[in-house]
């Protein structure tokens, strides 16, 4: 009798099937190729993935059909079929089982992994032949000795990390199809109005979009305020330094404004004080999938999931490791010798790894994670950036970083020295800080580990021997300036995917999808690699947030993620934690429902309007929108999320004015958001406009600051959009605030001089 191998892609069955003797490829249809290993009489058919999902069952299909709260109670309300594209998958794996007694399943050695082996394609498979025994092949990699070594040492299926994967399918989808479905019902009217057929709600990327909802909030209701800092630039030796005033950041400028006229002609700073303190930096532990994510999107400045699928590519052409591991430990039997010899005539690695010889540091840091999935991130072997097995740029950029991150656990740790240098400017006092790399360590071979430092190593000893010398150090410049608070950052995918961990949403493997998912749904969008929350995803979650909070938070989610780990480590079984789950979901699913009437008002007052746009402070915006289109809500929209004056448009006078800007920013402008008025004032084409919540003392209208460049310096100034639009007709140059002869801009208000 024969064998049947199943595998995950085609790439890896390929590789299986050559790695355990000559292959015979008989191709079963258009879409699949089976490899027939001759020798040993096995069949290795590769899948496409998921092979089967969930779907609502025939009385459910419909949306007004049943109720929706059925599909969480009903258990025949969902069922399991086969994917559109799986018929010859499913041919093949019948026709081969019957011809074998032995089932392998050889898809990808993690939990989604064994899902799809055992619980999407397996049943076809017993199907077809009752007593077919079932083993599992327990890859890390897909080099040739490493499938050897995996065959010879066939494993007990793991049926536990297969049955979690499937309760987060079963939980996912009766979640998903019950929420979606009451959510969009009850939204329905204002769907209606802006032209969106429903809303997604996914356990996992609700709780996201609510994170970033939160974030948004911030961003948009965000006052600024002005405040001021002293600064002075000192020269030691051939280099210029930066010392801050002990009391940045001033809130009084009558007080920072007095300092700076007590030394503004000053020439020289006296040295009161220098501490040097020195810190041992460690090599850094192993990659496991999160760590590598964070590093490469960082480093790269690439979105989640390109970072995924290159780490993924790499594996499928045996470059490294499995990618998708929670481990950051090696095991002790782990042959680094063997990769290591692989990298001595490197021509980019090769100095480093023989020094790693030299010294016998062959024994690399390890973490503090044994996940008992697979090692970290490993590089397989050794390539030149010219290699012929790389398919792109990105993978050599990818196992670039993977190889010298890899290599740097070998490594010397690092020093650096921190100096802190103490000023009097006429007894004013100034601190400047100075980092210096003593010692490089592993940064040799991973620079982009390394911090950015302020100067070279024989600085320090510059500074005390100068300072031994002369107490005294030569004033280049001393700076007054005003500066306004900044709200809180945007997140990328980076900060995304860090939050992402530390709240528990989704996996190490699931979350690049996730974030994908709202980009999909245009509840999201990417501006460079910043991630605004569209006026949708706004709208959906501010609807959500004041009737089911319970739902938003991460908590939720957090403990179903919990519940199934329970599976894969064979604490609980799959029907109880399924059960547990809808009922927790079911008490969740009946207080949104109890607190519907709490927005009925809201809804119907964004339904006659047709507009989801909000102003400062959240205040849904009056008026109709676009004609009732949805404006700026998804990746097609050629603008950035609108923002609307709080002062009305000059003509109308009824409706404020969007303030607009191109995705290039090629275009600045203010627009009558009544589109029967069309009223428009320009602004200058240079520069970074910025909306204040200010009005203008001679015309009402909303003032700009605008921060621009000169000689690669940053400096702001002020406009009146409405005074500028006037002057620009009238040639007279009115509505540059600082030429204004009856007001100034002070602390980002109009007054009176």
């Amino acid at each position: 009798m024969a064998t049947l191998i199943i595998s995950e892609k085609n790439k890896a069955a390929q590789a299986i099937a050559e790695a355990l003797g000559p292959v015979n490829k008989i191709s079963v249809s258009k879409m699949v190729k089976v490899y027939h290993v001759t020798s040993k009489n096995i069949y290795v058919v590769p899948l496409r993935g998921h092979i089967q999902q969930y779907e609502n069952t025939g009385p459910y299909k419909k949306w007004t059909g049943n109720d929706p709260r059925e599909i969480i109670t009903n258990p025949s309300a969902i069922e399991k079929i086969p994917s559109q594209y799986a018929g010859p998958y499913i041919s093949a794996l019948k026709k081969y089982a019957k011809i074998c007694d032995l089932c392998i399943i050889g898809t990808d050695a993690d939990v989604e992994g064994c899902n799809i082996g055992m619980m999407d394609a397996f049943p076809f498979v017993k199907s077809a032949n009752p007593k077919i025994q079932v083993k599992q092949l327990w890859l890390n990699d897909l080099q040739k000795t490493g499938i050897q070594s995996a065959y010879a040492n066939l494993i007990p299926p793991k049926w536990s990390w297969a049955n979690s994967g499937e309760a987060r399918a079963i939980l996912d989808a009766i979640i998903g199809f019950s929420a979606t479905r009451e959510v969009s019902l009850t939204l329905k009217p204002i769907l209606n109005a802006i032209n969106v057929k429903f809303t997604s709600i996914g356990r996992v990327q609700t709780s996201l979009l609510y994170l970033l909802y939160q974030r948004e909030h911030l961003i948009r209701n965000f006052v600024s305020s002005p405040f001021w800092t002293l600064s002075t630039k000192i020269k030691i030796d051939d280099r210029e330094i930066i010392a801050n005033h002990l009391k940045n950041n001033f809130t009084d400028k009558m007080i920072a404004e007095g300092i700076y006229n007590k030394i503004k002609d000053e020439k020289e700073a006296l040295i009161k004080d220098i501490k040097n303190t020195s810190r041992v930096i460690q090599p850094p532990t192993p990659l496991n999938t999160s760590k590598a994510l964070l590093l490469i999107t960082k480093t790269l400045k690439i979105n989640a999931k390109a970072a995924l699928k290159t780490m993924e590519d790499l594996y499928l052409n045996k470059i490294i490791s499995y990618p998708r591991t929670d481990s950051d430990v090696y095991s002790k039997s782990y042959d680094h010798k063997e990769i290591l010899q692989k990298f001595l005539t490197h021509n980019h690695y090769g100095q480093f790894v023989q020094d790693r010889f030299k010294q016998m540091k062959i024994s690399p840091k390890q973490g503090r994670v044994n996940a008992g999935d697979h090692s970290p991130i490993t590089p397989l072997i050794a390539l030149e950036p010219s290699s012929s097995k790389f398919e792109n740029d990105l993978q050599k950029k990818v196992y670039n970083l993977i190889a010298r991150h890899y290599l740097a656990t070998f490594g010397d740790p690092a020093e650096e020295s921190d100096t802190k240098i103490l000023l009097l400017i006429k007894e004013e006092p100034f601190l400047a800080r100075i980092s210096v790399l003593l010692k490089p360590g592993f940064y040799d071979i991973a620079p982009f580990l390394a911090k950015k430092y302020d100067a070279p190593l024989d600085f320090i000893p510059k500074l005390m021997k100068l300072s031994s010398s002369t107490p005294k150090l030569p004033i280049s410049k001393i700076n007054f300036t005003e500066k306004q608070t900044q709200p809180p950052p945007r997140y990328t995918d980076t900060s995304l995917l860090k939050l992402m961990e530390l709240k528990h949403l989704g996996t190490k493997s699931t979350r690049p999808a996730i974030i994908q998912i709202l980009l999909d749904r245009n509840y999201i969008e990417r501006k460079k690699r910043a991630v605004f929350v569209t006026e949708l995803g706004f709208l959906l979650i501010d609807a959500l947030v004041e009737i089911w909070k319970p739902f938003l938070e991460p908590q939720f989610t957090a403990e179903v993620e919990d519940l199934l780990e329970e599976i894969r480590n064979q604490t609980k079984g799959k029907d109880a934690v399924v059960q547990e789950i809808k009922q927790k979901f079911l008490l969740l699913f009946d207080k949104f429902r109890k607190n519907k009437p709490a927005f009925i008002v809201k809804m119907n007052s964004l339904q006659k309007t047709g507009n989801i746009l909000r102003g400062r402070d959240n205040k849904i915006v009056k008026g109709k929108q676009n004609g009732g289109k949805l404006s700026g809500s998804g990746a097609n929209s050629s603008q950035t999320p609108v923002i609307l004056t709080t002062s009305n448009c000059p003509k109308c006078k009824s409706h404020p004015m969007k303030f607009v800007i191109s995705r290039d920013k090629s275009k600045k402008f203010f627009v009558c958001s009544d589109d029967n008025c069309k009223t428009f004032l320009s602004l200058p084409k240079k520069g970074s406009p910025k909306l204040l919540k200010s009005t203008c003392s001679i015309c009402n209208f909303n003032i700009v600051k605008i921060t621009s460049t000169y000689n690669k310096k940053k400096f702001d100034y002020y406009i009146c959009p409405l005074c500028w639009t006037y002057g620009l007709k009238t040639q007279s140059g009115q509505g540059f605030c600082s030429k204004c002869t009856k007001y100034k801009i002070e602390r980002g208000r109009c007054i009176k001089k």
